[in-house]
């Protein structure tokens, strides 16, 4: 059989340039998505924007642009979405999953969602039935989110100390000086998917004091707050991700090997020590326990925020717009790209009378000097 293409796991020096096709989020100009992570998808490949500046309505339609994108361009393709973008490919892997026949190679497409609100373990709409992976996902797919993101990192359950928190959180962090090859950046392998999540140095509902403490000051409200928020979440089992990384030319770390995906969840509040792990050297790895070598990773039992099953639900036929795009590419279709840069009340005991003491009971029992009940 031979080897899928560079695009999926690793690429070569030699290995041409692949084209990045941006997913925009709700409202944002042409061209944001490619600066994410500091440009890394785009310092040696060739990056466009798909035109889809849409509502938070638009999601097939998001969906129909991106197909037919991918179906224009030649060669090996990374779909870069964020946010409602994240959402209308999550939407478009569904549809290649029910539709393989238009589905494309998944030897040269590589998927990068980040923001997004459909992440299996803390997206704003995962509960949602009709979001979500659907079970057969062939192609590669890094799904990245910034720890206490307000749309892609959001509590497992309601908590105060949690809840303040994601009130202070911020959904465009991606954008700022943020390296997504960082040997610090916790993965989780499942399948064809590799979760990511950037730690966040300081929580959220900390930051505002920047201003007014010493560094060490703020260092010791984060370590005691922290796993107080953290007990409302439920996390795989990040591992860092280490040395090695290339993302933006699609080379995940050798860490990422298949033994990573069998690993189940873990208790939200042990997170720090997932966290902080790679700080202590002396700190004792536990073994994992022994995987027969028999068939894909088992996948992780979830709590009560998984989604359904997307083989169980039944999707209504959709009937995709005509969309108009951006001018033209010189290489594409001239209709698709721009080149650019959610009492009852208690039960009432019947109450029973009193037995009525009779004479005839008063007379049999003289000494008694409370009525005796009666039979």
């Amino acid at each position: 059989m031979a080897a899928p293409a560079a695009v999926c796991l690793s690429w070569t020096p030699t290995a041409p340039a692949a084209t990045v096709l941006g997913v925009e989020g709700t409202g944002q100009p042409k061209g944001t998505t490619q600066t994410a992570f500091n440009g890394a998808f785009c310092k040696q490949n060739t990056c466009k924007s798909i035109n889809n500046n849409r509502t938070p309505f638009d999601v097939a339609l998001g969906s129909t642009q991106i197909h037919k994108a991918v179906t224009a361009t030649a060669g090996d393709v990374v779909v870069l979405a964020y946010s409602l973008g994240a959402a209308s490919t999550y939407h478009r892997l569904r549809q290649w999953a029910k539709n393989p026949a238009q589905a494309p190679d998944p030897g040269r497409v590589l998927v990068v969602t980040f923001g997004n609100p459909e992440n299996r373990f803390g997206g704003d709409d995962r509960t949602m039935f009709w979001t979500g992976l659907p079970r057969v996902q062939p192609y590669k797919h890094l799904d990245v989110a910034m720890q206490y993101d307000s749309v892609a990192d959001l509590p497992t359950r309601w908590g105060w100390f949690s809840s303040v928190n994601a009130t202070f959180a911020r959904h465009l962090s991606y954008f700022g000086n943020v390296d997504i090859n960082d040997p610090d950046n916790l993965v989780y392998r499942d399948g064809n998917t590799t979760y990511m999540l950037i730690k966040a140095d300081v929580l959220p509902m900390l930051k505002w004091m920047d201003w007014f403490v010493d560094d060490a000051t703020m260092a010791g409200l984060d370590k005691f707050f922290r796993p107080l928020v953290e007990m409302d979440y439920r996390r795989p089992s990040f591992i860092p991700q280490g040395e090695g990384a290339d993302w933006g030319n699609g080379n995940p770390p050798p860490s990422l090997d298949p033994a990573a995906g069998a690993r189940g969840l873990v208790d939200a509040g042990a997170v720090a020590l997932a966290e902080h792990a790679a700080d202590d050297p002396d700190r004792d790895e536990p073994e994992p326990p022994e995987t027969p070598v028999l068939s894909d990773p088992e996948e992780p039992e979830l709590g009560e925020s998984e989604p359904l099953p997307h083989d169980e639900i039944v999707e209504d036929d959709e009937t995709e717009p005509d969309v108009v795009l951006d001018e033209a590419d010189p290489d594409l279709d001239p209709d698709l790209l721009d080149p650019d840069v959610e009492t009852d009340e208690p039960e009432t005991e019947p109450q029973t009378e009193p037995a009525t003491e009779t004479p005839s009971d008063a007379a049999s029992a003289p000494g008694d000097s409370e009525p005796a009940d009666s039979v």
